[in-house]
């Protein structure tokens, strides 16, 4: 019998899910954070809402300038740089 090893891909895996680990974490900070910066920045509801705002319109701008960026240039920078290269350049930029 012939022994074949399959190939797997478990460490993209693996790091995919630590790093949606860290951003699901860091996503549920902000019901800490918020209250905390509502108290000692005085802030009232609607300003203390603007924080939740900013951190998600971040991701949202953020994928959709890649979008605009390699559409009209023609360039998959996610695909030109590697998987490996851009999660680990989220997982620190979070950090």
């Amino acid at each position: 019998m012939e022994n074949k090893l399959i190939k797997t891909n478990y460490p993209a895996l693996y790091t995919l899910i630590i790093v949606f680990f860290f951003w699901g974490f860091i996503a549920a900070g902000n019901s800490v954070f918020i209250p905390f910066c509502k108290n000692y920045f005085h802030l009232d509801q609607f300003q203390s809402q603007l924080i939740d705002f900013a951190f998600y319109t971040a991701y949202y701008l953020g994928a959709l300038l890649l979008f605009i960026f390699s559409t009209f240039s023609g360039k998959d920078l996610v695909g030109k740089w590697g998987y490996k290269k851009v999660l680990s350049m989220v997982y620190y930029s979070q950090h």
